[in-house]
């Protein structure tokens, strides 16, 4: 693409505050789920896309895998993160991951677009 850095994630780009974090699983949130990705999202005072990207311990004990799953999630997100690039407002995010199953990165392409399409038809209704 460009060289102005459109398909990077920066730190701005990531969902870390605790209060944040707080709202965002506290309450009055939305979610859609594509197996075995489920994305938590709600409108957000901040301009832009904050996301954050968690796999249990519960499904993947060894750290190997469950960064490997994380580092899929958000090259999947990185690529994609156009289809949300209109809407109006801020949004956060949280993908989590619910499976014991690893998939193929292709795999994790196809389910995260498919998220994000559905994630900006509920966003672009409100």
């Amino acid at each position: 693409m460009d060289s102005t850095g459109f398909h990077t994630l920066s730190k701005d780009e990531r969902l870390c505050s605790r209060k944040a974090l707080e709202e965002l699983f506290g309450g009055g949130h939305q979610s859609v789920s594509a197996y075995p990705i489920r994305a938590v999202f709600m409108s957000s005072d901040q301009p832009g896309v904050r996301i954050l990207v968690s796999v249990s311990k519960r499904y993947f004990k060894r750290a190997v895998k469950r960064n490997r799953i994380k580092r899929q999630l958000r090259e999947a997100y990185r690529l994609q993160k156009d289809v949300l690039q209109p809407l109006d407002g801020g949004l956060d995010i949280a993908f989590l991951w619910t499976s014991a199953d690893m998939l193929p990165t292709e795999k994790v392409f196809q389910k995260m677009r498919n998220i994000l399409q559905r994630v900006r038809e509920l966003k672009v209704e409100n």
